[in-house]
């Protein structure tokens, strides 16, 4: 498992730039251009969030993403997403990522992402928190993560960025995010993080309606978790649908599964009570953001 200890005692404070949303700057060292770093706000209560970025290697030889740190976090790891059994699911690079010459990686909601565990201060849209990247070669790299809405998809671009980007790119980019919007039947993936346990859970499809919500457990160690009982609740108080429980099927040794109906588009609270044991119960909220 990657770790990193946080950096020091004193915490930084988040900046947030008045007037305007703030944007972070593309960085650059030697052969490595960072792009696009961002993250997403985190509701309240929440210690545990993902951070998303674009790196390209402009050079001859392989790089590699070993190890990411920042002192708002116990520990921050590199994860990578896989789907096994029709369920998504997450693990940490222990040997860290690697970036082959020319190759274009994206971490991104659904996919490959920074996971900060261990959340000192919440995130809230329009912060920047500063995350230091460890390289192979280039060693380390300092970048600002820009904090979008709870639920967000991408970063916002600015104007200046967009222009910078050669066309056919910036059409790609265009495009990426169209496809993002427009399929309704894309899932919605997230991770819940308490002391005792932890969840991955997907909510297929991600739009309202009747869902089928896939859970997977994991222990403090991020090993295979296996509980006793699993029930999920679903609620918007923003519409007034009040909060509706369902008890959970298990379908593997860490693996639940439970459908559901969310009825109305927009952020829903997803509760999961874990039952470890018949003594021994783990409760998590978070926020869903249904097409």
């Amino acid at each position: 498992m990657i770790s990193f200890k946080r950096a020091f005692a004193g915490a930084v404070i988040l900046t947030c730039l008045a007037g305007s949303p703030a944007h972070a700057a593309d960085t650059t060292s030697g052969d490595l251009v960072i792009t696009g770093a961002w993250s997403r706000a985190t509701p309240g209560g929440a210690k545990v969030a993902g951070g998303y970025l674009t790196i390209e290697n402009r050079g001859h030889s392989a790089e590699r993403l070993q190890a990411a740190s920042t002192a708002h976090a116990l520990r921050t790891e590199i994860h990578e997403m896989a789907v096994n059994d029709g369920v998504m699911t997450m693990r940490a690079l222990d040997k860290g990522l690697v970036i082959a010459p020319g190759q274009i990686i994206t971490l991104a909601p659904g996919g490959g992402h920074l996971m900060f565990i261990g959340l000192d201060i919440p995130l809230h849209a329009g912060d920047q928190m500063p995350v230091k990247l460890s390289f192979e070669h280039a060693g380390e790299v300092n970048v600002t993560l820009d904090v979008q809405a709870i639920g967000a998809q991408a970063p916002a671009r600015t104007v200046s960025t967009a222009a910078a980007e050669p066309a056919h790119r910036a059409e790609q980019a265009a495009a990426a995010s169209v496809a993002a919007t427009s399929d309704a039947d894309e899932s919605f993936f997230t991770h819940l993080h308490a002391e005792k346990a932890m969840a991955n859970f997907t909510v297929s499809p991600g739009r309202a309606g009747p869902v089928e919500i896939a859970i997977q457990l994991e222990d403090a160690n991020e090993l295979p978790l296996s509980a006793d009982a699993v029930a999920v609740t679903l609620g918007n108080a923003e519409h007034g649908v009040a909060p509706i429980t369902a008890n959970a099927e298990r379908v593997g040794n860490d693996r639940w599964r439970v459908r559901m109906s969310a009825p109305l588009s927009g952020r829903w609270s997803l509760g999961l009570d874990i039952r470890i044991t018949p003594v021994d119960a783990v409760n998590v909220v978070s926020p869903i953001l249904l097409r």
